[in-house]
Parts: structure tokens; sequence; C-alpha cells
């Protein structure tokens, strides 16, 4: 079966949110002193959450350049 563009870019924005959802919840459980969540731990899921979230809004925006080509085009 295969997906979508529309389904494609939803799955993508399901794991950009997954991957922010974890980022801020190791967050939450470094501030409240955990020891076992280092600095470091925290700076590495923020990083992939901001760099999938700033990977999927370059794939929506190429998504969208080409749908308006494709909607210029003369038939």
């Amino acid at each position: 079966r295969q997906l979508g563009v529309g389904q494609v870019l939803q799955q993508s924005i399901n794991r950009v949110n997954e991957q922010q959802s974890v980022a801020t919840s190791m967050m939450t459980v470094f501030q409240n002193g955990n020891a076992e969540t280092s600095v470091a731990e925290v700076m590495v899921s923020m990083q992939k959450a901001s760099l999938s979230f700033t990977a999927m809004t370059q794939v929506r925006n190429k998504l969208v350049d080409a749908y308006q080509e494709i909607m210029n085009m003369p038939i």
C-alpha cells in the first residue's frame, strides 16, 4: 500500500512531535533533580528534536514548491 503525500507529512509531524515530547520530558526530569539524567542527554535530545523539526519544515517547503510548480503548468 502506497502512502500519499499528506500521510507521509502527517507521519513526519507525528515523529517530530514525539521527539519534542521526549526532549521536554527529559528536561523536566533533569530540572527536578533526577541523577540518572545528565545535561548531555537532555541537550542531545533537544538537538534531535530541533533538527527533526528543521528537516520536516524543509521537506514541507519543498512539497509546497513542487505543488505550486505543478499547478502552474499549462495543460
